[in-house]
């Protein structure tokens, strides 16, 4: 895929203390860069944004697993 067809994202991953790290990375897609940051998130809450878009909320459920949170 040519890099101009990617899409720049930051992921916002809250610790259950409130801490807060971000992420910035490129994806093609909303569900890809997603499924990037669920991957790579740690904490309890997670956000991910492509530019001034919030994109999608979710709550950790399980080691794994988020719940999409509604905004």
């Amino acid at each position: 895929m040519p890099l101009r067809d990617l899409k720049s994202y930051t992921a916002i991953d809250i610790a259950p203390n409130g801490q807060a790290q971000s992420d910035t990375f490129e994806a093609p897609h909303d569900t890809a860069a997603a499924r990037r940051a669920q991957f790579a998130a740690e904490g309890e809450l997670l956000q991910l944004w492509r530019d001034a878009r919030l994109v999608g909320s979710w709550r950790r459920i399980g080691p794994r697993t988020f719940e999409r949170e509604p905004f």
